[in-house]
């Protein structure tokens, strides 16, 4: 053993039989006084010394008692069954408290101390569970042993930040008899889950039930995103008005160019002499019907056009495509849909072509991004004061071009100042707005509100939430991940216990 860090060696040596058994009759008297001053020697000296610790051993002499002989135990040095130091089975169970079986056994090898995994987790096993008084203020809430499968029950003691108990599952009867069991219990922290307030009502009918304050920041949250998705239309801006239309008469400067207008000007010089056009062509060594064209062309820009030259069955339709073009459709598909119901049955590749055309000649302004539904949800719930100048002017342009999202948003922001600043008397004021407003995603929150009024009223108004539950419920992750997951209920509320 190590005192005070000298080392001592204890002998322990039996001494007579008796004839009293602990089981049977309550053994009096000791033999070992001077245990202790020869300790408190060692220590105030300085001075390594080997111990004799004489003990008695007793023999029980009732037949129908099942131990027959057994050795008087010392406070603080030994105990039933040890084989190990009570020093050194101490920080054993600190290991295993702190990193269940496996990795304990791992931790407390790299500490001079070989010991296997189930041994860490039968000292646990073997601790006593700490004695808690009934609070005054308790936490309620569930966690996951295994997702979606199995749950427990976690009860926190609101003004201390201590676990008080671990139930075996979620029941509205399994937290209804805990409350019956360890009456005093004044106010219940809780989410909206229905087990809870119903066992609470059950058992503790005169306790005042809060809910939870984040999990109703969370719910509307919900709301509002479900409000802002349904018009994601109107996060998208609207794209700047450009200009489509082809140039007709767009001069180039290539050399067909300047060979189309020095033949124009010799067509013309002809034509102006009175050379009739079949005399020109042969003149020219031209088409007859190249010389027409010539000749019907006032100027020599309007033969070097850069327009595309497709199908006519285009022609009804290019208004259209023009005007949706400029509304900043680009899809080739719904642009052939739209014109087919107008009559169009030309092919898709005859549209695609023309529309390759137009997108050449169009200079399309830089527009500006859309905006993400769950950015303009931040924006919403998050206080005007900690949003960016250009966070405030998109959430305002969205605002201002669509009235039902400017209720959500003022909606959202009158329940966000209620909750932090603990205005929970005009809770029922913002219901009947909410009620009466054109947000039905708002309206249907509200609604869920009044199902649990007194404790949404008591949330908004008390200093009371179950902050402190969601802490615990976080350590308790890393006390399965310890565990791997595997850990039966007893000795995982041993540990969540003794761990705090």
């Amino acid at each position: 053993m190590h005192l005070r860090g000298r080392s001592v060696r204890v002998v322990a040596a039996c001494a007579g039989p008796e004839s009293i058994c602990p089981d049977c009759l309550t053994a009096s008297g000791r033999v070992h006084s001077s245990y202790e001053r020869r300790l408190a020697d060692v220590a105030a000296g300085g001075r390594e010394l080997v111990v004799q610790l004489q003990v008695r051993r007793f023999i029980c002499v009732n037949d129908r008692c099942g131990r027959r002989t057994f050795a008087e135990q010392v406070d603080g040095l030994t105990f039933r069954h040890g084989r190990r130091s009570l020093l050194q089975r101490r920080m054993l169970e600190r290991v295993a408290l702190a990193a269940g079986g496996r990795p304990g056994a791992r931790l407390a090898e790299h500490l001079g101390m070989t010991v296997h995994a189930t041994t860490l987790i039968r000292l646990i096993r073997r601790i006593p569970p700490p004695d808690t008084l009934t609070p005054a203020v308790l936490g309620v809430d569930e966690f996951a042993v295994r997702r979606g499968q199995t749950y427990n029950t976690i009860l926190v003691d609101i003004e201390t930040s201590q676990p008080v108990d671990v139930l075996p599952d979620r029941e509205a009867a399994t937290f209804a008899a805990w409350l019956s069991a360890h009456p005093g219990v004044e106010v219940i922290c809780r989410d909206r889950a229905g087990y809870y307030a119903d066992g609470a009502a059950r058992a503790a009918g005169a306790a005042v039930q809060v809910a939870d304050r984040w999990h109703l920041i969370n719910n509307l949250a919900t709301a509002v995103d479900s409000a802002v998705r349904r018009h994601r239309s109107a996060l998208r801006p609207q794209p700047a008005a450009v200009v489509v239309e082809l140039q007709a008469s767009q001069a180039a400067d290539g050399p067909r160019a300047q060979q189309t207008r020095t033949r124009h000007a010799e067509v013309h010089v002809l034509l102006a002499k009175g050379w009739l056009p079949g005399q020109i062509a042969s003149a020219l060594h031209l088409d007859p019907k190249t010389v027409r064209k010539y000749t019907l062309a006032a100027t020599a820009d309007e033969l070097i056009s850069t327009a595309p030259r497709l199908s006519q069955l285009l022609e009804p339709y290019k208004p259209h495509l023009r005007r949706r073009t400029a509304e900043g459709c680009i899809s080739t598909q719904t642009l052939l849909a739209e014109i087919r119901e107008q009559g169009f049955r030309g092919s898709e590749r005859t549209l695609r072509r023309w529309l390759i055309r137009l997108r050449e000649h169009i200079d399309e302004p830089e527009q500006p991004k859309a905006i993400k539904p769950r950015d303009l949800v931040a924006w919403i719930m998050r206080p005007q004061d900690d949003l960016s100048a250009d966070e405030r002017l998109d959430l305002k342009r969205v605002c201002d071009g669509n009235p039902e999202l400017a209720a959500t948003c003022d909606l959202a922001r009158r329940f966000n100042v209620m909750l932090r600043e603990r205005r929970g008397l005009e809770l029922a004021q913002w219901a009947d707005d909410a009620r009466d407003g054109p947000v039905r995603e708002i309206a249907s929150f509200a609604a869920g509100l009044r199902k649990d009024w007194k404790a949404v009223v008591a949330g908004l108004t008390l200093p009371y939430s179950s902050g402190k539950v969601e802490g615990r419920i976080n350590k308790i992750k890393m006390l399965k991940r310890t565990m791997f997951g595997r850990a039966n209920h007893d000795l995982l509320r041993l540990r969540i216990l003794l761990d705090a």
